[in-house]
């Protein structure tokens, strides 16, 4: 028969479950990476998808490693991916014959406003395994 200790003992395990975020900040910045990537392959222009390729996911963060050296510049030979990423998200500068700035990004902001169904899964499973355990803590 369950008592007021096995419910106290619950709350105690849901509540350290529910702070230990690393795997889920992984998994949402993995979520908000294919989402970048799939609003990238709908450019009009490669540098999008240059720049998306290189990017990875590093301690729950989406990063571009600036220095990393992608194929794709036009001359037929690598370039820096900072070189490109600016651009590629949110607009050139200086050639307005591609299409006008966008203040608020392209393909990458967008994915990580609104990262979609893989994030909400994402979101979901973290709070399954944390009720789970704090049940089974619970001796139920």
């Amino acid at each position: 028969m369950p008592d007021l200790n096995d419910g106290a003992r619950a709350v105690r395990v849901l509540s350290k479950e529910v702070k230990e975020t690393r795997r889920l900040q992984n998994e949402m910045a993995r979520a908000i990476l294919a989402k970048a990537r799939s609003n990238a392959s709908s450019r009009p222009t490669p540098q999008a998808r240059m720049v998306s390729r290189g990017m990875i996911v590093a301690r729950g963060t989406v990063l571009g490693r600036a220095n990393r050296m992608i194929l794709g510049g036009g001359e037929g030979k690598p370039v820096k991916l900072g070189v490109l990423a600016y651009g590629s998200e949110f607009g050139s500068n200086q050639h307005r014959q591609f299409g006008p700035r966008n203040e608020s990004g392209y393909w990458l902001n967008p994915a990580g406003e609104r990262p979609g169904p893989v994030a909400d899964k994402a979101e979901e499973s973290f709070l399954d395994r944390c009720i789970s355990a704090a049940i089974r803590a619970a001796g139920f």
